[in-house]
């Protein structure tokens, strides 16, 4: 796990920058963007999701043009990022807390991927409940997620990536809901990086 650590550290410091925004278009937030109401909107433009990161603290979802303390409404869709990984590849800080409560390992290995398990470190003696990263071996993304609820798969998250500049970017994940059959799209657009 240490080398897989200082893979995923080394693509970070050079295919994601210390911060950026860029905003998310998604079915369900486009049609909850159209149904604010108009006294919380700050006639600045049309609201907008912006996913906002920062090495060393994650990511945040926010609603822009809209007051202030509503901004956070969609905050609850940021547990989809973790669900995807992204942010744990982005932000090895993240990963080396699972690493450090010895609640990961690999899985499996092929020629191109390799196949991580974890388990929530507040939670890793249930072994029946866990998440498999399938993580890209030349860029070290997550390209797939699975998660498993009591030994059933019940969400897989598939990632799709572009490169924007000398960055290498999520463009697209999709989040499919095993259990319910749903699914949904959130498509990256407008990097502003920092």
């Amino acid at each position: 796990m240490t080398e897989v650590y200082k893979n995923i550290e080394k693509a970070s410091e050079t295919n994601t920058p210390g911060s950026y925004t860029v905003r998310v278009d998604n079915d369900s937030f486009n049609e909850a963007l159209s149904d604010l109401p108009e006294e919380i909107l700050t006639g600045k433009g049309a609201p907008a999701v912006v996913v906002a990161f920062k090495k060393g603290e994650g990511v945040s979802i926010i609603i822009e043009n809209i007051k202030a303390e509503y901004a956070s409404l969609f905050s609850i869709y940021e547990e989809y990022l973790r669900f995807s990984g992204i942010s744990k590849v982005q932000n090895p800080i993240e990963l080396a807390e699972v690493i450090e409560a010895d609640a990961i390992r690999i899985y499996r290995e092929d020629g191109s991927n390799i196949i991580l398990q974890a388990w929530d470190p507040d939670h890793k003696d249930n072994r029946e409940t866990y998440a498999l990263f399938t993580l890209d071996r030349k860029k070290w993304v997550i390209r797939e997620a699975v998660y498993y609820l009591d030994g059933s798969a019940y969400v897989r998250v598939s990632n799709e990536y572009a490169s924007y500049g000398s960055y290498y970017m999520p463009s697209r994940i999709s989040l499919t809901n095993l259990v319910e059959n749903t699914s949904d799209v959130f498509v990256f657009e407008d990097y502003l990086f920092k």
